[in-house]
């Protein structure tokens, strides 16, 4: 416990200074007395962690020291890149124009499963490779108007799928050290592909430094901690690119993976399972409700229909508690019909996501039956009913 909140208080000062620093650079600071308020920043912080550190008692004023230090550091980083620019290594260079001819040999790929209609191929390129352009306009106002759009838009979701895809298939090569090894390696190195074709949004970054944390975890046989992983995370992505820290899609990444961590454990509890003549524990608990050989009792895991709906909506619920301030802010809206939406269209589209990987692969291969594609187009006209509904409704 003691780690994580030392954890979460060095993500959160920085995160606070490199807001600081974003006021500093982008507010309504005149330019000409920006460099001023920035210097007298640091020198505030600096010393606050100088006098702290100096001090021959330990505890809060250490603690004074080490906080001031981390929020200066942030400061500094986003001050440093308004003055020298961000990190650029690739721009204008052959890694660059590789991965701009991968991503379009990727599109192309897509564009070349014999899809039955346009609306359909125009949608699995989006949610596959995040690109919107053959999307029509009525359809983005269906996702859109129905609180749809983080489907259509490629997220971390997306690539939790991928990630689930690529578990699934990797596991026939067994269960050996060597086996997980390859496996964590394999699975590392195809979604930072995958980031790195599809444009590397702020919120697939938060997704691949999850995985990759994970699963080097993993290989180095520590243990994995959710919330230390999350602002580990946080605190590299803005220290590479603390632009990020106004950016929606980073905003709302990090705020729904506060509420799956934090809300959606203790609402998961709050419906006991019929089935199993018990409370279902949150996979948070699991380690303390688990039996002297590590594994959780079979008697928790068993869920009844009702329990799985009650934990859908729970997830739906508590990502939007942690979004919705934020998204309200950034697009002044709110979908009314969240929960309808996502409890119908999420499973749905999860579905398709799945079909159309196994489609895009196979016609690669030159073997893809028509009746998978017809079960994609299938699919993928139900969604399009779901949320022209929903939107019928606002």
């Amino acid at each position: 416990m003691g780690e994580a909140k030392d954890t979460a208080g060095i993500a959160l000062f920085f995160m606070a200074g490199t807001a600081a620093g974003e006021w500093l650079v982008s507010g309504p600071v005149p330019p000409e007395h920006r460099h001023i308020l920035a210097s007298a920043s640091m020198m505030f912080f600096a010393s606050a962690a100088i006098a702290a550190g100096l001090t021959k008692e330990t505890g809060q004023r250490r603690t004074v020291s080490v906080m001031s230090l981390f929020a200066l550091a942030g400061l500094l980083c986003r001050v440093s890149v308004s003055i020298h620019g961000g990190i650029s290594v690739f721009q204008g260079s052959l890694p660059a124009e590789a991965l701009a001819s991968m991503s379009g040999k990727f599109k192309d790929l897509i564009d070349s499963v014999p899809y039955r209609d346009s609306d359909s191929a125009a949608i699995i390129k989006a949610l596959i490779s995040g690109d919107r352009s053959d999307v029509s306009p009525h359809i983005r106002a269906a996702f859109r108007d129905s609180g749809a759009s983080h489907i259509l838009a490629l997220s971390g979701m997306h690539l939790g799928i991928i990630y689930a895809i690529l578990l699934k298939l990797l596991s026939v090569f067994g269960n050996t050290p060597a086996a997980r090894k390859a496996r964590s390696v394999s699975i590392i190195a195809i979604s930072a592909w995958y980031t790195a074709v599809t444009g590397a949004a702020s919120s697939l970054v938060r997704a691949l430094l999850f995985i990759t944390l994970s699963e080097t975890a993993r290989l180095t046989g520590r243990e994995t901690r959710p919330m230390n992983i999350f602002f580990i995370s946080l605190t590299i992505q803005l220290a590479v690119s603390p632009e990020n820290i106004t950016s929606a899609g980073f905003q709302l990444s990090y705020l729904a993976m506060a509420g799956i961590y934090i809300l959606y454990p203790k609402m998961k509890s709050w419906f006991p399972d019929p089935d199993s003549g018990t409370t279902w524990i949150p996979e948070a608990n699991h380690g303390q409700a688990a039996g002297s050989n590590g594994q959780t009792p079979a008697l928790n895991r068993r869920r009844g229909p009702m329990k799985r709906l009650w934990d859908a909506a729970a997830l739906t619920i508590a990502c939007q508690v942690f979004t919705a301030p934020a998204a309200w802010i950034h697009f002044g809206t709110f979908p009314e019909y969240f929960i309808i939406t996502n409890l119908l269209a999420v499973p749905l589209s999860n579905f398709i996501m799945i079909t159309s990987v196994g489609v895009i692969s196979l016609s690669a291969l030159g073997i893809c039956p028509s009746f998978l594609i017809d079960l994609d187009c299938f699919c993928i006209g139900l969604l399009k009913d779901i949320l022209m509904t929903i939107r019928t409704l606002n």
